[in-house]
């Protein structure tokens, strides 16, 4: 009712986008003609709850975004012209997708100012390490999901399971450290096996782990202390251009629904 309410006091000309929460608005809010036409729902329950309950003319003024977490994988989510999936885990992880590593990396590493190729090469180490870090962590929260455990992997300690040398983390010790957060419902060879079922591609990566690898592999190889996860988001969101928007099949899809109804979200 709120974003309907929005959109008829926005005119017939303007869309409104449901995200998940603010820092989901927070990407989008530069890009839109008005502010307004953002509204977060507060959790991707909610999102999906108001959209299954929107008709057919709340649909024609309300777009949705939300993020997949691995619920398309499930089998549990599937998109609708009027409900955007991130094409990979999450928000984070899609702005990472779009070649932002660089811009981040202009800012904060002095050796990428040397020139282009040196930009290049840092941004596809780094961009290569936070995924090797991430991978095995998305597995285990695909793993955990099913489970009914909520996995806190914010204090999990990168250095503890990270090779510098081989770029690789430690997959063995870090399920078996893991599997002490799910010990109460599920045995070790069993979540062993949950953990090793999940796919091995990059699209597991999750955004927060995406974006906490980068801090960490900027700190600890580039002696850059400042590049907080807080920090490498907010310069995501603020190098975010129209190039990147073109690029990104969220807002093609968007863009696609707005032709379809003649109300305008993003330019």
């Amino acid at each position: 009712m709120d974003a309907e309410l929005r959109a008829d006091g926005l005119g017939p000309s303007f869309g409104v986008l449901i995200v998940e929460g603010p820092d989901d608005k927070r990407v989008f809010a530069r890009h839109v003609r008005d502010a307004a036409q953002i509204l977060p729902a507060g959790g991707r329950t909610l999102l999906i709850s108001a959209h299954q309950k929107a008709n057919l003319d709340q649909r024609q003024k309300i777009v949705f975004v939300t993020d997949c977490d691995y619920e398309v994988r499930r089998g549990a989510l599937r998109g609708a012209p009027d409900l955007v999936i991130t094409s990979l885990t999450d928000m984070e992880s899609d702005l990472l997708d779009l070649g932002l590593v660089e811009s981040i990396v202009v800012d904060l590493v002095p050796r990428a100012l040397e020139s282009r190729a040196a930009c290049l090469r840092i941004a596809s180490k780094l961009r290569l390490g936070a995924e090797a870090i991430s991978l095995p962590l998305g597995r285990i929260r695909m793993a955990a999901k099913p489970l009914g455990v909520p996995l806190d992997l914010a204090d999990v300690k990168l250095a503890r399971y990270w090779d510098s040398k081989n770029s690789v983390m430690n997959y063995g010790k870090l399920v078996s450290a893991m599997h002490t957060k799910v010990a109460e419902v599920i045995g070790f060879d069993d979540w062993r096996k949950l953990v090793d079922r999940a796919p091995e591609d990059r699209g597991m990566c999750h955004g927060k782990d995406l974006v906490r690898a980068l801090s960490f592999l900027l700190k600890s190889e580039y002696r850059v202390e400042s590049a907080t996860p807080d920090l490498i988001v907010r310069m995501m969101r603020a190098n975010l251009n129209e190039k990147h928007l073109d690029a990104w099949d969220v807002v093609r899809r968007v863009r696609a629904w707005q032709q379809r109804h003649h109300r305008q979200v993003f330019g």
